[in-house]
């Protein structure tokens, strides 16, 4: 594809966090594209996390069905002259997924194998090129890892159900382009931060719990690593990829910068009392039952994009996570307005 951008791309769950967030990025950056945004409007998602301006114009449209209406998906296709689709749908939480391990499962694998079939064996045979969103979590705990995760030589190796339901939906996008021609890149990602995430994920979760003097839950010990990547630095690179890179390959997107989860506890903390005006005290902590595996740390190596597409987050995570709580302040001061 080049630099030349789609003539159309179909978003799928363009209402949920990383979604909207792309949109919000993107939409005016590709000028002469149309937005077509597909979401069944799950949990934590929702049409206004699209900005107004966008929902306004000509160049956008949302429908809110479901990817296993194949009936509406074909048709949708077709009406619109879809030729990218960039597939962000799925259910992405990894306690959830242990309780609900059969429908994390089952609606992440189907869901992306019913996109597959409209795309490469309906009538409408006009999708040019699939971005499909996966996750670091497939490659397995790096903790005792000296390197890197690497795209070419590291294999899958998933320790809990939701990372076993996205190495699947790997597993069959590769099928169907050894055996459909199915044209697709894909990126692996580091943890993703920003506004517009679900409630349920540990930054907005514990902003409000800090917002409301509560105690944070623990898991374990608190040591548990992760790198954080800011949402617009991670839209930056779905971007080059959808454009620019290889079809069949795979593209790792992440950052060197990583934090033990109480570290990042302490400082969601420290900076909800900062922009509050309010003493800086000491964090209280309530443990709570660990997963019944809980990865230590992803550690991927991203070379590959940075060499080939000159990209790496450029946003630091001390200005990210301030834009991203204040953010959230605000959310809950007007929910509380509005309950008052």
């Amino acid at each position: 594809m080049g630099d030349s951008q789609p003539s159309c791309v179909l978003i799928t769950g363009g209402c949920g966090f990383i979604g909207s967030n792309y949109i919000n990025v993107t939409f005016n950056k590709w000028q002469n594209t149309r937005f077509v945004n597909y979401d069944k409007l799950a949990y934590g998602a929702s049409p206004n996390h699209v900005e107004k301006d966008i929902q306004n114009s000509p160049r956008y449209k949302f429908v809110e069905a479901s990817l296993e209406d194949q009936q509406t998906l074909n048709r949708v296709l077709a009406e619109n002259e879809v030729d990218m689709v960039i597939h962000f749908a799925a259910i992405t939480h990894v306690d959830e997924s242990y309780s609900d391990r059969i429908g994390t499962i089952r609606d992440n694998v189907i869901s992306t194998t019913t996109l597959l079939e409209s795309i490469v064996n309906s009538n409408y045979k006009g999708v040019t090129r699939l971005v499909h969103i996966s996750t670091d979590e497939v490659y397995g705990d790096s903790f005792a890892d000296v390197t890197p995760k690497n795209e070419a030589v590291s294999l899958p190796n998933p320790t809990n159900p939701y990372a076993a339901s996205k190495a699947a939906c790997e597993m069959v996008i590769r099928s169907y382009w050894h055996s459909y021609k199915l044209p697709y890149v894909m990126v692996r990602m580091n943890n993703v931060y920003g506004p517009r995430q679900i409630q349920t994920k540990l930054i907005p979760k514990f902003t409000k719990l800090a917002l409301e003097n509560k105690p944070y839950p623990l898991m374990g010990d608190g040591l548990h690593t992760r790198s954080w990547m800011y949402v617009e630095d991670c839209s930056e690179a779905i971007s080059r990829v959808a454009l620019d890179g290889k079809l069949g390959e795979i593209y790792n997107i992440g950052t060197e910068f990583e934090m033990t989860n109480i570290e990042l506890t302490r400082m969601i903390h420290a900076t909800v009392n900062k922009l509050m005006n309010r003493d800086n005290t000491e964090p209280s902590f309530t443990p709570i039952p660990d997963r019944p595996y809980h990865d230590r740390r992803y550690y991927i190596d991203f070379s590959k994009i940075k060499n080939a597409m000159g990209w790496e987050c450029t946003t630091p995570f001390n200005e990210g996570l301030m834009k991203t709580i204040d953010y959230y302040i605000k959310l809950h001061q007007k929910t509380a307005r509005l309950q008052g």
